[in-house]
Order: structure tokens, then C-alpha cells, then sequence
């Protein structure tokens, strides 16, 4: 028995030894598959519920109407291959493309449109609040078929944007008819469609291991067809440590990762197997603290704008955050349209916050906030770092609770649960100011709940923003919301951090990668292909990257149980025995 045991002992220490050089190899030589690696598992794969990074996945299994050209927000062709605008913006007439199949084979057509957008609609959730604005209540939307192929919707309202929130990465993804032999009590499928799949795009649902992976397999049916570079086979892998994705991403495991901390990219610009793309100037990636204006200390706008005077943005953004980011300019990004320039922005100036803490009736602090954040995301994190050490200085204390996405908001879209503050992020649901102001308003502030459960709420502000998102005056509409932003300044219902050039780390031997910030921390797969490179012959170590450890520790575990009830069986048979 001891032969035996000290056997499996040494054998289990040559895999554990040999494993993570093999799986790296494997996945480096596998130029069919790209693997990437992301802290947060799908919550859905229905396109009509998502509204957070499930659409890793989903853009991959889902074709839109419309897409967005290379990085910019120009509507292009998709399942919709042309179309006619009113020049009132309120009627628009699509086109649709003719013989695409949905993956289990039932017709693309004009009425899948409408049962795809009817569907989302009835759901309610998502960027559904989008739609139902501009095209009223599911059973009022005026959606006329004017043959198989040609569907003409007619608007409430003017809605300049309506061609861009087609191209939405949520809720605008078109989904099969057929999914509804699957309802369940009236639920529109949506209980099923959490982890299966019917849609038109190059890729389709293979298994989903909880905790684990999400793996697609090609479509081979996909409408665009398999001519040229493409990749056969899409491997999520679901890393919630930042730094562990980073190892793999060195060691050939991962193709990219989405979640790899500031400190790691700044030092993976010296690795000459990862391409690091640039995308200051083009990003849309907002953070900030949400302030609860509806209860708790908060309520007082001169606390609200002491903290604001507090926060150390300059040290945040050169030092924490390595130069990967600008200061916010308010809610919205220089890169949307219409950014106010002259518009008030907090600077650092302590004297300033203790001021106002003095007239708030704080002159010593003596404050403890709770604050909510997403768990293991980096980002928020480093933000809540700075915010507890000014905020110290003032006297204040914070009490930080960490949870998952969907935890966090649903304990901030109730006031019997909501915090004191929250760490959010924001980038928008379609490529219009409108999409990026309305939807962070939407989401955080007022949207889907009772007024009784907001954060903030200013009835002048949801009027503006309301006509803004149907003027058809490009003057008329940048003068409305650029009141709209002295609105927010004014309010100080949140601290304005900062706007996140977030850099996309991939291996060299990706090509084909184009970044747009509508599609922020996702991945256009099928533009994508993988080639070897060829690396000259040296005898010195050309990377000052960490050496693979990413060997996955549930395979470590599961080795150490086996070993552990190998001496467990092995002491009690020794026992029984005497």
C-alpha cells in the first residue's frame, strides 16, 4: 500500500508540474478556438433580459439589424440590408436580408422582426424602456409588414437615434419565433432561453459549465458563410481573479481577457506576446459614485458637494488608474456627442469640503457611509480605495459592501436596501447621448421603480431629457443637453470620476480585432483569426513576464481529494485490520 500511495504521490506532482506548459501549448497551437477570459458568467443568454456582460456571449449567437462601421458609431448594414428615413425621423422602413436561416432552421423574416421586437417589448426589461418611449406600449407599436422582407415601424415620436438602438447589443438582437414552444405560464420562453439559444449569428450555444466555461461551436449555416479567416470555436473561460486571467493571458491559455487590472496592463506593455490596443479617445467607459439624494446624510446637496471637493481625481487618474483614463467632464464622455465644455468640474480642494462639512453641521465628520461595489472588479475597487482615504480626511468613514452585478442593483433600486453610495460604471446601450444620459439616469437614478425608491429626481431634468431625445434640431438638441448637464453639476447627485480608456489586451497571434466603444469589453468573433508567430531563435528570455501558475485550481482540488481519500481508505484498512 505505501508503494502504491507514494506511486500516485509522485505521479500526481509530475501533472501538477507538467499540466499548466501543456494546457498553454494546447491552447497557443489551437488556432480554431479563441479563448478568452472574463469575472462574470452569463446571467442569461436571452437577448430580450440581458443588460450586463452576458453579452460576451450573446453578441456571438445573435445578429442585429444593424451593426456599427469599425469604431464609430455609423449604422451599417446587417440582417436589415437597407432602409428609408422620414425626414421627421418617425418612420423607418428596413429592408431584411433574404435566405438566412436561424440556427435550428426557421425562416429570417420580417415577421421574426416584429415577433423578436414585440417579445422584447412584453419582457419589459433591458433597454426595452428604450423602445417602449419611442414606440409606446407593445400592443400599440405600429409595426406594418409590407411583404416577407420589408418592415415599415412608425415612431410616437421623432427619435433622430432609432437606426443606432437597433444596433443595440441589448435587447436589439433578433431571436427566433420558434423559441416559443418553449413557454412556460405566459413567460415568452424566457425561462428556457436563459441557457439555450436560437438566433441567426456564426455561432451556436455547444455546453455551458457553470462557474467554468461557456463554449460555441461555428453555425454552419451562418448567412455570411465561412469563406476567409474565421475561428470555428469560441471558449469562455470564467476567471473571477483579475490576476490569474493575466497569467493565462501570458502563457497562451487565454487569446485575451477582459478584466485585467490597471496595475497588469501597464506592465504587460513590456511583453512582446500581447498587443495592447489604444483606445483613448474613443471610449465611452464612464465611473462614478452614486450619491443617495432620497435619504441618510446625503439628502444635503452641501455634504454631496463637500465629497465631491474631496476626491483626489488627478492622483486617481495618473497614479492608480496608470494614465488609462481622463476626468469625467459629468455624466457624459468627451467621446458622445454634445460634451459640455465649459461646464463646472469639481477639483480637489480640501479646504473647500471641510467648509461645507462645517455648514452641513459635520465641522469633525463623525459620518459613516455604506457603500456598495461590484466584487472582484478592479476598477471600482481602486476608486473605492481613494474615495475611503479622502474621505477619511474629512472624518468620514465608509463601510464598503461588495456584490455581485445584479446583487448591487437590486439593493440599490430599493430604499428599503439602498446604501448610502455606490461604485457604478456606465457606457451606453446605443450610440446617442441619448442612449448614454437617459440609460445612466434610467438605471440608477429613476428608471423602472417606484418614485419613492429613486436616488435622485428633478422634474425640470426628465423633461429636458425627454424632448432632447426627440428633437430633430441637432442645434435645439445640444443646447437641451447641455442644460441637462448643468442640471446634474448642479444637483451633485453623484462623484463625476472619470472616463476609462480601457486598453484591450490580446495575444499576437489575434488578428482582425477592431475596437468600438458600443461594443466596450466584447469581442466581434467572427472577424477574428488566429496565426502562429514565428519567433526568432535566442538563448535570453525576451519577456519580463511572470512564468504560467494558472493551472486551474479546481483540476488542484480535485487531485488533492483523490489523494486525500487514497491515505484515508489506507488508514482505515490499516486500522480495521489490527
Amino acid at each position: 500500500m505505501r508503494k502504491i500511495l507514494l506511486f500516485l504521490i509522485a505521479v500526481t506532482f509530475v501533472i501538477l508540474l507538467t499540466a499548466p506548459g501543456a494546457l498553454a501549448q494546447m491552447a497557443k497551437d489551437d488556432m480554431k478556438t479563441f479563448y478568452f477570459g472574463t469575472i462574470q458568467e452569463p446571467t442569461s443568454l436571452d437577448p430580450a433580459t440581458i443588460w450586463d456582460g452576458s453579452d460576451r456571449i450573446t453578441r456571438q449567437i445573435y445578429d442585429t439589424l444593424v451593426n456599427y462601421k469599425g469604431s464609430t458609431f455609423e449604422p451599417e448594414p446587417n440582417l436589415a440590408k437597407s432602409w428609408e428615413v422620414s425626414s421627421d425621423f418617425r418612420v423607418y422602413t428596413l429592408h431584411l436580408q433574404q435566405g438566412v436561416t436561424f440556427s435550428d432552421g426557421t425562416p429570417f423574416n420580417a415577421e421574426a422582426v416584429k415577433f423578436s421586437i414585440t417579445r422584447m417589448m412584453k419582457i419589459g426589461k433591458a433597454v426595452a424602456y428604450a423602445f417602449k418611449m419611442m414606440m409606446g406600449k407593445w400592443n400599440e407599436t405600429q409595426m406594418a409588414i409590407l411583404d416577407p422582407y420589408t418592415i415599415r415601424i412608425t415612431l410616437k415620436s421623432s427619435f433622430p437615434a432609432f437606426l443606432g438602438l437597433l444596433g443595440s447589443r441589448y435587447a436589439a438582437p433578433i431571436i427566433s419565433p420558434s423559441v416559443m414552444q418553449h413557454e412556460v405560464g405566459g413567460d415568452l420562453a424566457a425561462q428556457w432561453a436563459i441557457d439555450h439559444a436560437i438566433g441567426t449569428g456564426p455561432y451556436m450555444l455547444d455546453h455551458w459549465t457553470r462557474k467554468v466555461e461557456v463554449v460555441l461551436v461555428e453555425n454552419p449555416n451562418y448567412w455570411k458563410g465561412w469563406d476567409g479567416n474565421h475561428v470555428e470555436r469560441i471558449v469562455e473561460k470564467i476567471i473571477p481573479e483579475p490576476s490569474t486571467q493575466r497569467l493565462m493571458l501570458e502563457s497562451g491559455e487565454l487569446d485575451a481577457a477582459t478584466h485585467i487590472t490597471m496595475d497588469d496592463l501597464a506592465q504587460l506593455r513590456n511583453n512582446p506576446d500581447i498587443n495592447i490596443v489604444d483606445t483613448t479617445g474613443y471610449s465611452t467607459f464612464d465611473f462614478f459614485v452614486l450619491m443617495n439624494t432620497n435619504k441618510g446624510p446625503l439628502k444635503d446637496i452641501r455634504l454631496r458637494q463637500a465629497l465631491s471637493y474631496a476626491f483626489e481625481y488627478d492622483g486617481c487618474i495618473n497614479t492608480v488608474f496608470s494614465g488609462f483614463a481622463i476626468q469625467s467632464v459629468g455624466p457624459i464622455p468627451i467621446a458622445m456627442q454634445y460634451p459640455n465644455q465649459n461646464l463646472f468640474v469639481y477639483h480637489r480642494d480640501m479646504a473647500k469640503a471641510k467648509e461645507l462639512m462645517t455648514e452641513a453641521g459635520y465641522p469633525n465628520g463623525g459620518l459613516t457611509l455604506s457603500i456598495t461595489y461590484m466584487s472582484g472588479q478592479d476598477w471600482a475597487m481602486k476608486i473605492l480605495g481613494v474615495l475611503t482615504s479622502n474621505l477619511g480626511e474629512l472624518g468620514i468613514t465608509l463601510q464598503p459592501i461588495p456584490l455581485t452585478w445584479s446583487a448591487m442593483i437590486d439593493k440599490i433600486t430599493n430604499q428599503d436596501t439602498a446604501p448610502d453610495m455606490s461604485v457604478v460604471d456606465w457606457w451606453p446601450d446605443y450610440p446617442d447621448i441619448d442612449g448614454h444620459v437617459t440609460g445612466l439616469s434610467e438605471q440608477y437614478f429613476w428608471g423602472g421603480r417606484a418614485p419613492k425608491d429613486y436616488w435622485y429626481y428633478n422634474s425640470t431634468l426628465i423633461e429636458l431629457l425627454a424632448n432632447a431625445a426627440v428633437e430633430p434640431d441637432p442645434a435645439k438638441r445640444k443646447d437641451m443637453y447641455i442644460r441637462a448637464q448643468q442640471i446634474f453639476i448642479a444637483d451633485a447627485p453623484a462623484i463625476w470620476v472619470l472616463d476609462l480608456s480601457l486598453p484591450v489586451p490580446l495575444r499576437k497571434e489575434v488578428h482582425g480585432y477592431v475596437y468600438n466603444s458600443m461594443y466596450e469589453m466584447t469581442y466581434t468573433v467572427y472577424n477574428l483569426w488566429k496565426e502562429p508567430v514565428s519567433k526568432p531563435v535566442t538563448t535570453e528570455s525576451t519577456t519580463t513576464a511572470a512564468p504560467s501558475q494558472a493551472f486551474p485550481m479546481e483540476y488542484v482540488l480535485g487531485i488533492a481529494v483523490v489523494i486525500i481519500a487514497i491515505v484515508g481508505i489506507a488508514i482505515y484498512r490499516r486500522k480495521s485490520k489490527k
